[in-house]
């Protein structure tokens, strides 16, 4: 295969070469090749009736269901971005990004929980000219009714051509567009599935949602480019997810530290050890190595190992390639598979962690948020401080970017606490993040009320709510304070405020 090429070539070649292959399973359908192909073209047509030249963006805000990888296709055979979006988003995200990357044609379910999600982009100030329903009724029409159309003709992208724009919550307190080229993918799935070593014998269980980078690459992508099949899971139930990985005997999962703290307890209760399971990547912050070994006590066939990478450069870290690296390095975050520059170095080897590699996005939507991100000869500046172990595994030691890491997610501290100096009853706030088991990291917010005024739990809640702010982001403490600790030069001082939110909590750090 060509390296660096658009997934719609890719497709095309290998729906010739076996149609009836399994691409993508979810509780509503298993879809084959031959079939997503077929929906992919005829979604072209339909939305070249509706105005989609090339290079328009579609957005794809949906849960982990097979419509969202035909209409990913159905863009690689447009000559279309996409820009995956969380579910979990509301007002205050969507009146961003939307406008941000100009968004004309959005795919969003009819309702998931309690949220009605057409009223939700109707209620905003500018919402996409087109609007489309997935599995029930909107505005405008709906997913299966596109579908009606006779296929068209694809229009192949180049591989330099933009594929995907994917957000992420920086320090600046505003989430940034990363821009990734078909060929940026196309060299991060095969990379890391040569690192891993996937092919078609294998099936990957899906958790991760499809709006953030991993659950799309490995929804959308690894299917297409290894040959493997995924199973989609709409929601994460550690009990249906060891039911599902035994039923379907899948080989591959990756998720943030809750992800792996379920899937141990319910193997447990279940009293299976996941035979099929031969590796596990558990990504994001505050992983703990005790809880590392533990899943590679319990999963006898699987690696189980820390991983280590960003949006902007996926997977700087794959893991490690052995159980028995596994097991002497589980402190670690894997080896490093990127070109490595350690920045201002201390006595004990570590620095500000910066990276340079074909999987490296091409920039930011806003050019912008470029300026102090990149090193003279371009090296990305991850905003981690680490050292190599051993002369190639990575071991993260700190961060130079005020960033909480939750579920896997990044989180502004500046975003939460720009929000709640819109409350009158809010003098000062500070917001930080500490370890916890379940989350990766808590949220736990500091307040100075102003004087006379009254600031509680259930008035934060019902603030940030009422700015539309996605709940993945509310404080799951709130601490009143009568003042707030400060540096020498004046600056609250978080590094304090951390360390009083762990002792009253009585976590480990």
């Amino acid at each position: 295969m060509v390296q660096g090429e658009s997934l719609g070539a890719i497709a095309l070649r290998a729906t010739a070469e076996d149609p009836d292959r399994v691409v993508v399973i979810d509780e509503a359908r298993t879809v084959r090749r031959g079939e997503i192909l077929e929906m992919a073209l005829r979604l072209v047509g339909a939305l070249r009736a509706c105005g989609a030249s090339p290079g328009a963006t579609i957005g794809i805000m949906l849960p982990n269901w097979w419509e969202a990888c035909v209409i990913n296709l159905a863009a690689s055979l447009g000559a279309w971005r996409v820009v995956p979006l969380m579910t979990i988003y509301r007002s205050a995200e969507l009146e961003t990004i939307l406008p941000d990357c100009e968004v004309e044609f959005l795919f969003l379910p009819e309702r998931l929980g309690k949220t009605n999600f057409p009223a939700l982009v109707a209620g905003l100030q500018k919402s996409p000219a087109n609007i489309f329903t997935v599995r029930g009724d909107g505005p405008g029409p709906r997913f299966e009714d596109l579908l009606d159309d006779e296929p068209a003709e694809p229009e192949i992208a180049s591989g330099s051509d933009i594929k995907l724009v994917f957000f992420t919550s920086g320090s600046t307190g505003r989430p940034k567009g990363v821009l990734h080229s078909h060929a940026t993918i196309d060299r991060t799935i095969r990379d890391t599935a040569a690192f891993w070593g996937i092919g078609p014998q294998d099936t990957l269980y899906v958790p991760s949602p499809i709006g953030h980078i991993g659950g799309s690459l490995y929804a959308f992508e690894f299917p297409w480019i290894t040959g493997c099949k995924t199973v989609l899971a709409e929601r994460w139930a550690p009990d249906k997810a060891v039911a599902d990985i035994d039923t379907h005997q899948a080989s591959f999962m990756a998720g943030a530290t809750p992800f792996l703290v379920g899937l141990l307890a319910a193997s447990e209760a279940a009293d299976t050890r996941l035979p099929s399971l031969r590796r596990y990547i558990c990504g994001g912050a505050s992983v703990p190595p005790e809880l590392v070994r533990r899943g590679h006590e319990r999963f006898d066939n699987a690696v189980v190992s820390r991983a280590y990478g960003s949006s902007e450069v996926p997977l700087v870290c794959p893991g490690v390639a052995t159980r028995n690296e596994a097991a002497h390095h589980a402190d670690t975050d894997g080896e490093c598979t990127a070109e490595l520059r350690l920045l201002d170095p201390a006595e004990d080897g570590s620095g500000e962690i910066a990276v340079r590699s074909p999987r490296m996005f091409l920039g930011y939507l806003d050019a912008a948020d470029e300026i102090g991100a990149f090193t003279t000869d371009g090296y990305f500046r991850m905003g981690d401080l680490g050292r190599l172990v051993d002369g190639k595994y990575l071991e993260i030691t700190g961060r130079t970017k005020d960033i909480i890491i939750r579920k896997g997610e990044n989180i502004s501290p500046l975003e939460i606490e720009n929000a709640l100096a819109r409350n009158t009853a809010v003098r000062q706030s500070a917001v930080v993040g500490i370890p916890d088991s379940d989350r990766g990291e808590m949220v736990v917010a500091f307040v100075l009320p102003q004087v006379g005024a009254r600031f509680d739990f259930a008035g934060m809640t019902e603030h940030l709510t009422s700015l539309g702010l996605a709940k993945q982001k509310f404080p799951e403490r709130l601490n009143i304070v009568e003042s707030m600790p400060t540096t020498a030069i004046g600056k609250v001082d978080k590094a304090a405020l951390r360390k009083r939110a762990i002792e009253a909590v009585g976590v480990t750090p």
